[in-house]
């Protein structure tokens, strides 16, 4: 609901009188018909008709959520069952709320006779207005309400004639009807709630009318009627009409697009031609320069691969998998209690060498094991393991080794192999024998 006006005039019409009210000044008008009030509407050329509560139907139900178009087929089948007249009498339409459940979305469906409906669309135009929209006045009320700081309530408002009351539950038009006459109206609050089937509800007054206990609200039904839901009683044959205009159109709207489409393609492949032509003619340069490219490519990747290699195995012998004294420091972080090293052998590509003493056997096995559980060293190993006795104690010298994780081991040395060499010739010997003695 938009709370600006669409429209200066609001018209509530009824088959028994009208009320017209320009909700900018204020002012308003009411007589038999809209013929009698001329002069009220003469400075106006749009209105925004309500049609009056007692020649309304309303209907609230779950019905499924649907299209407009869906809706419409589905009420002008069961519109007869829903209300005392046959579908064929009857204009109808219908708004469907945010409420909706399992049995599905809460749907205001309201009617009136298609007969009352060109009786007022022929008074319209004998007076010179077009109406923006016709809808139930009633359905105001949902902004009264709104206004009021509640979502539902019944709201009572004093007419020319006697008080007409509407039942707001859900922000929905649930019930609404007129009374005649100089009634009480709080009794007549009661008889609108039985016949509505609600319960309790707030009563809000409208217009600044004073009733005990009542909210009050100081707009009007009539004045609130642009923000009432989108809904509008339509013509059979307008809605035929209009569905034609918006099938002519759509039909329009495509057949433009087509031929744009196809101007569109022809001119893409007009340019497309004239690229694919140009490319042509340079496929062969660009297949040369690209045969020249893509050797220039091959050397310097086999090239980048030796210097890769070559990288790899510099790193691997000048940056080792974990310092020495890294090592030396880890180690001694695990040697048991009972047992402690005399000395270390390190050495860069070589086993580490561990020298120690321990109070018993078991300790120095503690000792291999905590060290073989190091995730820096593999393969450790016990190398021997003696009985001693100092100042006649007895302890155990051990000797254990272990390869630190990641340490290259240093290239051997390579083998000389000795050249064959010829004898020498003795004395007395020739090369090619022996010699004779002078």
């Amino acid at each position: 609901m938009s709370s600006k006006h669409t429209t200066q005039l609001h018209i509530e019409w009824s088959p028994s009188g009208v009320q017209a009210l320009n909700v900018v000044t204020g002012e308003t008008a009411s007589g038999s018909s809209l013929n009698e009030i001329r002069r009220f509407l003469e400075p106006h050329r749009h209105a925004l008709v309500g049609i009056g509560r007692n020649a309304v139907f309303l209907k609230t139900l779950r019905m499924p959520k649907a299209t407009p178009e869906d809706m419409r087929r589905i009420l002008s089948v069961q519109a007869g069952q829903l209300f005392p007249l046959p579908s064929e009498m009857l204009s109808f339409d219908f708004v469907q709320s945010a409420d909706q459940n399992l049995e599905g979305c809460l749907t205001l469906i309201a009617a009136m006779k298609t007969e009352d409906l060109k009786q007022v669309r022929a008074e319209l135009q004998q007076v010179g207005l077009t109406p923006t929209r016709i809808l139930p006045v009633s359905l105001g009320a949902v902004a009264v309400v709104a206004k009021a700081g509640l979502k539902d309530g019944i709201l009572l408002e004093k007419s020319s004639t006697g008080f007409t009351f509407d039942v707001v539950q859900g922000e929905t038009v649930r019930f609404s009807r007129v009374v005649f006459g100089n009634v009480d109206p709080l009794a007549e609050v009661q008889r609108t709630l039985l016949a509505s089937n609600a319960t309790e509800l707030p009563v809000i007054a409208a217009s600044k009318l004073e009733i005990s206990g009542a909210v009050s609200a100081s707009s009007s039904v009539l004045g609130s009627l642009h923000e009432a839901p989108a809904f509008a009683f339509e013509l059979a044959e307008f809605r035929a009409k209009a569905a034609k205009q918006h099938l002519a159109t759509r039909n329009r709207v495509a057949a433009l697009m087509l031929v744009s489409s196809l101007l569109l393609v022809g001119l893409v492949w007009d340019g497309r031609s004239k690229q694919w032509a140009i490319a042509k003619r340079g496929e062969g340069a660009w297949a040369k320069e690209i045969s020249k490219l893509k050797s220039i490519k091959s050397f310097e990747t086999t090239k980048a691969q030796k210097l890769s290699t070559m990288q790899m195995t510099l790193k691997g012998a000048f940056e080792p998998g974990q310092r020495l004294t890294d090592a030396m420091a880890v180690m001694a972080d695990n040697v048991p209690t009972n047992a402690w090293i005399t000395g270390v052998t390190l050495e860069r590509g070589k086993a580490i060498q561990v020298r120690g003493m321990a109070k018993s056997a078991q300790d120095v096995a503690a000792l291999v094991e905590s060290l073989g559980r190091i995730p820096r060293f593999r393969d450790t190993r016990l190398i021997f393991a003696n009985s001693v006795k100092i100042d006649d104690i007895p302890l155990v010298q051990f000797s254990a080794t272990a390869i630190g994780v990641g340490n290259l081991p240093m290239p051997a040395p390579a083998k000389l192999t000795k050249k064959a060499t010829k004898p020498t010739p003795k004395e007395g010997e020739t090369a090619t024998g022996t010699g004779q003695q002078s």
